[in-house]
């Protein structure tokens, strides 16, 4: 059976065995409804023999699924590149390191703006301020799980944590400052940062009450920095800056135009993210922006009732967050 039909009787068969469910061996089910043996059912399954018509016809029927073979014509492929924290042994500080170098590289090409769609408060905001860095930058290395004894995570302690990464980190905010920026985010209540602080509250990563009162005092300060850059429509130096919000995000990506290109990271692994210049993907990215735009609430210029809501909202959560360290 050619290689490429074999990997779609595979995701076939995935539909089915889902249908099936747990509590029967999908062989066992297969070889009795087709009137094969186990056998040929196992090679059915892992595609190395190919279903008749009749036989497609049958699972279909049965499962209420359906058979497809995707149009080649349709689908485009690109190259990537991503961060290897697992199979290469980066770290954060390395991780940090290499945003630094590449917002550089890209403001050297003078960028003409660089668009986000996000479900939390843009990274750059945060690392204004120590703990807050610190805490966010914990958060991420115990994803890597990089864990103590017995898989367990690590407490934060801001006392031991590395400060030269908090001044890399303060670079990139400072950086970000002086780069066109349009941020799209989504409801309040749907923020990660909050949750991340109210995790680490819960499960007693965060020993010290007093730190954790100064983590949510800088996230709510975090807060007001953005309310002020939306309300002049500009950051540092005149910088433009345009704040909007949607309902519906769900994901985290960004976008850099420059005069000599394009640049897009689209979010997985919980921070890291594919990376790519590929002109067709920006593309494909720089229209689902500006339909989110199109559905989003401008939050920028003066008077703004909306910001006004979300922003009381988004600060009860994260004050009633730091009543409870």
């Amino acid at each position: 059976m050619p290689n490429d039909f074999s990997h779609i009787q595979t995701d076939f068969f995935k539909q089915a065995k889902q249908k099936i469910g747990s509590t029967t061996l999908p062989a066992n089910e297969i070889a009795s409804l087709l009137k094969i043996s186990r056998s040929e059912a196992y090679n059915k399954i892992s595609g190395k023999s190919q279903l008749t018509l009749n036989q497609l016809y049958t699972l279909c029927k049965k499962y209420n699924i359906r058979f497809e073979i995707p149009n080649k014509q349709q689908l485009n492929s690109c190259n990537i590149s991503y961060t290897p924290f697992h199979s290469g042994n980066i770290s954060i500080s390395d991780y940090i390191k290499s945003l630094n170098v590449f917002i550089e590289e890209m403001a050297s090409k003078q960028i003409i703006n660089l668009s986000c769609a996000t479900d939390d408060i843009p990274f750059f905001h945060l690392f204004k301020y120590p703990e807050l860095t610190a805490f966010k930058m914990h958060f991420w290395d115990n994803r890597i799980l990089k864990y103590g004894e017995n898989n367990a995570e690590k407490c934060f302690d801001f006392k031991k944590y590395n400060k030269k990464d908090i001044k890399v980190a303060y670079q990139l905010y400072n950086n970000y400052q002086n780069i066109p920026s349009t941020e799209i985010w989504t409801k309040s209540y749907l923020l990660i940062t909050p949750d991340q602080i109210k995790y680490a509250q819960e499960s007693q990563l965060i020993k010290d009450s007093g730190l954790g009162k100064i983590i949510c005092d800088q996230l709510l300060s975090t807060l007001t920095d953005v309310e002020k850059y939306a309300v002049k429509r500009t950051k540092k130096n005149d910088v433009p800056f345009e704040w909007y919000q949607c309902d519906v995000v769900g994901s985290v990506t960004y976008l850099v135009e420059t005069l000599e290109g394009k640049n897009c990271f689209l979010r997985f692994n919980t921070f890291n993210n594919f990376q790519t210049t590929d002109d067709k993907v920006c593309k494909e990215v720089q229209m689902w922006l500006n339909s989110l735009l199109n559905n989003s609430t401008g939050f920028s210029g003066h008077g703004s009732r909306q910001r006004n809501i979300y922003l009381q909202n988004a600060r009860k959560t994260i004050e009633d967050l730091r009543d409870s360290f």
